[in-house]
């Protein structure tokens, strides 16, 4: 007999491209993260909570074009979930609410994998980590920290964002265009912002088409960003480029 595995839910916890809008997602993390932060009232017995506003202090200090600083900051959260999960054999995912946790234990559910779904901070911790990497110049280090990133918050469509932003710096276009796909898809499950994320998505599909030459759905892509109505200028700026750019191959 194959018994099927069931998904548990545990609570633990207690240099822009044109036409691409990564400064726009972190200087509006702070007002979504207070949504997230009151998934658990009080962390659990065996670990003591994190330093209060270190989420904030970090994107603080990345505003302030202090990266190292930012990493230090997350440094101890980090190690601690090293720490605790060094032996774990389901499959971790972090989420940011109730809704994402009920999606990832569902498609675990339905793959017969066993997973465990933990609170936001140590996800949150990653994605200092991560963003400090890119304004650092360690664009490979920021790129697999993005990567795993998104492994563990696949329906998060900030990381996913994030993780399109790093894969177009290392000019894979065609990758990056597949993620910020699945950020679209993803953005029902944000927490906050939906519209915010699905343009940023738009248009980093945009950019990206537009270096594979395939300008018509760039284009589509960046209209389906002016149609939210969020950056209108960034984004006409991103269509004029895409007709000055038809003119050369004209």
């Amino acid at each position: 007999m194959i018994v099927r595995a069931v998904a548990i839910l545990i609570t633990l916890s207690a240099v822009p491209m044109p036409g691409m809008a990564r400064d726009t997602v972190v200087h509006q993390g702070t007002a979504r993260d207070s949504t997230a932060r009151n998934v658990s009232k009080r962390p659990p017995a065996n670990r003591a909570p994190a330093p209060k506003g270190w989420y904030d202090a970090g994107m603080a200090a990345i505003r302030a074009k202090n990266p190292g600083r930012a990493i230090e900051l997350v440094k101890p959260l980090l190690a601690d979930f090293e720490k605790r999960y060094a032996g774990e054999k389901r499959r971790i995912f972090c989420a940011v609410n109730a809704s994402q946790s009920r999606a990832y234990l569902a498609d675990a559910a339905a793959a017969n994998i066993v997973a465990v779904t933990v609170e936001p901070d140590w996800c949150r911790a990653q994605y200092v980590r991560a963003y400090a990497l890119i304004d650092l110049g360690k664009a490979d280090d920021a790129l697999q920290a993005f990567r795993h990133l998104a492994d563990l918050a696949p329906k998060n469509s900030r990381y996913l964002n994030e993780l399109g932003y790093a894969l177009a710096d290392k000019k894979q276009y065609a990758d990056a265009v597949a993620v910020y796909q699945r950020s679209l898809a993803a953005a029902d499950l944000s927490p906050d912002d939906t519209d915010q994320e699905r343009c940023v998505a738009y248009r980093g599909i945009g950019y990206n088409m537009a270096k594979l030459g395939k300008l018509d759905d760039a284009e589509a892509a960046y209209r389906n960003c002016l149609a939210i109505g969020i950056d209108s200028d960034e984004v006409q700026d991103a269509l004029d480029d895409l007709d000055e750019q038809r003119k050369q191959t004209v």
